[in-house]
């Protein structure tokens, strides 16, 4: 449903939903650890029904909870293994819709994937194919059923929806999971058509372009020294990567262990990221100066007792 990524892509924060099947479904978040030995992760937070529930090891996780967990970047299948069933890889995507958008998605993925862009516009429909490399593209309507037929729109592992009409991504993305697709994804401004879309089946992830650019202004009008903030959940949650400074002198953090953190309980330490390491915040590990945090919110509120904690006092130098 989301990928995060702190410290530069070290780690990852994933939400996924856990489907009946998955091996840790039925299971306390303390059998995680058993389940997959040597992979260090952390579950950050569960959604169950809309309402967030704090992550405790003794909490069962649910089929359809939304489960947000944070590991390595190498350890995310592994872990996501255990909450669903994995996709196989994507290699075949089709996106509806080429505007700035659409070009660069199909820039980005037309040398490792096979894509295919519709665009109705001929004139736009020429300057992509002009500009694109390796990309099929065709002048059509993303929501002409005998076109999607006969581009064998059930091959597709993905289909994005990528035009600046919100109705005509919803139309496009049903009709194309109706289809066959495997998954598809919409482009989404409407905050209120993303909540009545993720309480549905046909779209498999809605993508708010307001969530991310709320994220990226966040992080420059956050206090302390924070790197990165995520809106989740349409902004109820947030996601915070802050660096750690000063000593055991100036710093209410660095020095203590995790537990010694004086946090709320609907506050999650997720993750450290020290240099090119990252370690799970287990209750033991003790903060460095220079450490990157990885922090969940279930309460965006609250984000200023996170930023009041970070600061260093007056005497350091």
């Amino acid at each position: 449903m989301q990928v995060l990524d702190f410290a530069g892509g070290k780690a990852q924060l994933v939400g996924v939903r856990a489907y009946y099947g998955g091996p840790l479904v039925g299971h306390e978040i303390s059998a995680l650890r058993d389940h997959v030995p040597g992979v260090d992760t952390r579950v950050a937070a569960i959604f169950r029904r809309g309402k967030a529930i704090v992550p405790s090891g003794e909490r069962v996780i649910e089929a359809d909870d939304e489960v947000f967990f944070i590991a390595a970047r190498e350890n995310i299948r592994t872990v996501m293994a255990e909450m669903r069933r994995l996709d196989k890889s994507v290699r075949r995507i089709m996106l509806a819709g080429g505007g700035n958008i659409g070009r660069r998605l199909a820039e980005a993925l037309e040398h490792k994937h096979q894509v295919k862009v519709i665009e109705r516009s001929q004139v736009r429909a020429q300057y992509l194919s002009e500009k694109l490399d390796n990309t099929i593209v065709l002048h059509a309507d993303s929501a002409d059923k005998d076109l999607l037929l006969e581009e064998n729109i059930d091959q597709m592992d993905v289909f994005c929806s990528l035009t600046n009409d919100d109705e005509a991504n919803i139309l496009s993305a049903m009709l194309a999971k109706k289809l066959g697709v495997k998954k598809v994804m919409s482009l989404i401004n409407r905050p209120a058509y993303v909540d009545l879309i993720e309480n549905q089946e046909t779209i498999d992830v809605a993508i708010s372009p307001q969530q991310v650019t709320i994220g990226a202004l966040l992080t420059h009008v956050r206090r302390g020294d924070v790197v990165a903030v995520h809106s989740l959940r349409r902004g109820a949650a947030e996601a915070i990567e802050i660096v750690a400074h000063g000593d055991e002198k100036t710093s209410r953090v660095v020095g203590k262990t995790v537990e010694e953190v004086p946090l709320p309980d609907d506050i999650t330490i997720g993750a450290i990221i020290r240099g090119d390491e990252v370690l799970m915040a287990h209750h033991d590990i003790v903060i460095e100066s220079d450490d990157h945090l990885v922090i969940f919110l279930l309460d965006k509120n609250k984000t200023p007792q996170v930023e009041k904690l970070f600061q260093v006092g007056v005497t350091f130098f």
